[in-house]
């Protein structure tokens, strides 16, 4: 890589990190594209040869989150569609356990980005909350098909998609609550613990009755 194009990462990375700091300490309504490119170190005109306007480099932040997120839940919506009975989807919950508690300590800013904004007025909390409703479409999406085929009993998938989304939200946002600032997660505030406690509540309660 040339000098040139180290230079431009290295510019994108500082707007980035500026931005997520603007948006997480006055909220994306109130943050300013010059006090980001101010924070960056870079002239007000440059922040626009990397994005758009403000909504371009906060839909860039929250898909730190979103992107890989919807990915895995793809994945293991796959995955399951090829399970043959209620214990051969085990192996498969637990791996997207695994890659979503990884996902949230690897992209704790966006993770945080997304609580300061989920309910927030304007074009930001939009943006997250759009995200949000394709999370939920590939979580009934799972839930239907396993109905379908018997490896879970009938039941309202809508509502049980949103017990299950806001059930791990809530309690993700209790340990980032709990641990105050970005940093090293705390000694009890497990990421792991939270997804497997959350899928085998579900999973075992959605069973099909013997």
């Amino acid at each position: 890589m040339g000098r040139r194009e180290r230079n431009k990462e290295d510019k994108q990375r500082r707007l980035e990190a500026a931005g997520l700091a603007a948006f997480l300490a006055e909220g994306f309504t109130r943050a300013s594209v010059e006090r980001i490119a101010e924070a960056a170190d870079v002239a007000r005109g440059t922040f626009y040869l990397y994005f758009r306007d403000k909504d371009a480099l906060f839909t860039t932040l929250i898909g730190r989150l979103f992107v890989p997120l919807l990915e895995s839940v793809a994945r293991a919506r796959d995955a399951l569609s090829r399970c043959e009975d209620t214990p051969s989807t085990f192996p498969v919950y637990g791996l997207l356990g695994g890659e979503l508690a990884t996902l949230m300590v690897e992209q704790e800013g966006a993770l945080r980005l997304y609580f300061a904004e989920a309910r927030a007025v304007g074009s930001g909390g939009e943006a997250v909350r759009d995200r949000l409703r394709d999370v939920h479409g590939l979580t009934v999406s799972i839930l239907d098909d396993a109905v379908s085929r018997g490896v879970l009993r009938e039941h309202d998938t809508r509502t049980a998609a949103v017990a299950i989304v806001g059930g791990i939200d809530a309690l993700v946002y209790a340990f980032l609550r709990d641990r105050g600032t970005i940093g090293a997660w705390s000694s009890g505030a497990d990421p792991i613990l939270v997804q497997s406690e959350v899928i085998a509540l579900f999973r075992h309660g959605l069973a099909p009755r013997t």
